[in-house]
């Protein structure tokens, strides 16, 4: 598949997610829309590694350290993958996103504590005095969209080739010698 092709493919599946965050509960939306974006931010980091084939095992699954969206979001911003403001809003929506999935009692976007975090989000677009949904989803869309241009950009590096052990070795000797003269 080429690059116009891809994009295509991707802008519906955005247009199509939209869609969908517009039919969800407040609760579905907020864990539809950050896990949505939390494999945005994988397959971000994914484009950004050398590739191997134990590469998901290794890094992305079970428990392993980019198992996690918090992992995935420090990993990012530490590449220069996102910026600060980018990991600040991922950050904000993590936590609307944990208060929705762990809490059992009724809670919408216009609960006190969540509506005060949709407020802070940056990449929401709106004026201060609109509804918290809309700053959420406004938000979720920029970050995307910003997620989704980083890992168009996105070179692998290959896989270091191993250096065999007697030129590794020789190295050492030679490197040490030098130390050993300069003293």
């Amino acid at each position: 598949m080429d690059v116009t092709e891809f994009r295509k493919k991707q802008h519906k599946e955005v247009m199509d997610f939209r869609s969908a965050l517009t039919k969800e509960t407040d609760r579905g939306c907020a864990l539809f829309a950050v896990a949505y974006l939390d494999k945005a931010l994988s397959d971000l980091l994914f484009c950004a590694f050398a590739y191997d084939k134990k590469i998901e095992t290794d890094l992305f699954g079970g428990t392993a350290p980019l198992a996690n969206f918090s992992s995935r979001i420090k990993l990012a911003f530490y590449l220069g993958k996102i910026s600060k403001a980018e990991r600040r809003d991922l950050d904000i929506l993590r936590k609307i996103r944990n208060d929705f999935a762990h809490k059992a009692e009724q809670i919408d976007f216009e609960t006190p504590q969540i509506s005060n975090r949709c407020g802070e989000l940056y990449f929401s677009y709106h004026e201060k005095t609109h509804r918290a949904r809309g700053h959420f989803t406004a938000a979720c869309l920029g970050l995307l969209s910003s997620i989704h241009a980083e890992t168009l950009k996105c070179q692998a590096p290959e896989i270091k080739e191993d250096t065999s052990l007697t030129e590794l070795k020789e190295k050492q000797r030679t490197f040490v010698k030098s130390l050993m003269e300069n003293d």
